[in-house]
């Protein structure tokens, strides 16, 4: 059986990402100052992540019989990730998201899930079933039976599930009864819990109502607030580094996939969510996608302060 530090599955794009001055305005034409086709996806990206940090990764996904496909698996296959259980489908195309990016480097972003949505429950099944790991992360931009037969499966192998419930319009509550680990930022964990958070105080109201769902360790991320923490009844606030923000493209990514990384290293969970909101901050700091994710060796060298 095949041995690996971490296993992702999700969902694998070709983005469009535009960089504009500023949003515009309903109805109104603008003009971009770059226009980018970069790899993608927030599972791609979180595998790409944990392989920069040093992880042995395979990758759970699908993409299309085109030609955006084949990119996106060479660019996988270039970062050493193992792309043997990505499937490759005949009837749909791979996915594309339109990604647009602020002066402040704030991110909006549409697009069509394509091949993710196609994910098969029983190439899921059958890979779980013959890899092994300590660590299993996801996300909910493939199918609903896709996630949740992962979900059950990995639980199931002893893996430590970490759940990202993004984005907030995929997630189902089912989900979290898996999850050993899930990590909503504000606007997800605004869907699961009601809370519009706003204030560290109530981040942490919101970590007590996802952890009363069955979930043992809850990371609410505030952006540059930093995190709150929810485990064993206990709230720690861990506090975010000082950065200028560039690009928020892939922050969360880069928090989950070190967060996978580290944890699985070290087993010190606080230490783990410290290293990744490092991780994240050196990340919003650069310009780009997933070239901008740190190495292992530049996230423990950094100078950042909080």
């Amino acid at each position: 059986m095949p041995k690996f530090d971490v296993v992702v599955m999700g969902s694998i794009n070709l983005d469009v990402k535009v960089l504009l001055a500023k949003y515009p305005e309903y109805g109104h034409t603008t003009t971009a100052q770059t226009i980018d086709l970069i790899p993608g996806g927030k599972g791609a990206n979180q595998a790409i992540a944990c392989a920069k940090l040093g992880a042995q990764t395979a990758f759970i996904g699908a993409v299309g019989l085109d030609s955006a496909g084949k990119q996106m698996l060479k660019n996988l296959e270039d970062h050493q990730i193992d792309t043997q259980y990505i499937q490759q489908s005949w009837t749909t195309g791979t996915g594309t998201f339109v990604v647009m990016v602020d002066a402040a480097g704030e991110n909006t972003m549409v697009g069509m899930l394509g091949a993710n949505a196609d994910l098969d429950v029983s190439k899921v099944e059958a890979t779980l079933a013959n890899v092994n790991a300590p660590i299993f992360l996801l996300q909910m931009e493939t199918s609903q039976p896709s996630v949740l037969t992962a979900l059950k499966q990995a639980k199931q192998a002893g893996m430590f599930v970490i759940l990202d419930p993004a984005p907030a319009d995929n997630y189902f509550e089912e989900a979290l009864q898996y999850a050993d680990c899930v990590t909503p930022n504000e606007q997800e964990t605004e869907r699961i819990t009601g809370i519009k958070v706003t204030t560290v105080a109530q981040a942490k109201e919101a970590a007590q109502i996802i952890a009363a769902k069955g979930v043992a360790n809850v990371i609410v991320k505030l952006g540059r607030a930093g995190s709150v923490v929810y485990r064993n009844g206990v709230s720690t606030v861990i506090a975010p580094y000082k950065v200028h923000a560039v690009d928020t493209v892939g922050a969360g990514d880069t928090f989950a996939g070190a967060l996978a990384v580290e944890y699985g290293r070290t087993g010190d969970f606080l230490a783990a969510v410290e290293f990744a909101n490092k991780a994240a901050a050196l990340k919003v700091s650069r310009a780009g996608g997933q070239a901008a994710m740190p190495t292992r060796k530049e996230v423990l060298t950094a100078k950042l302060s909080k």
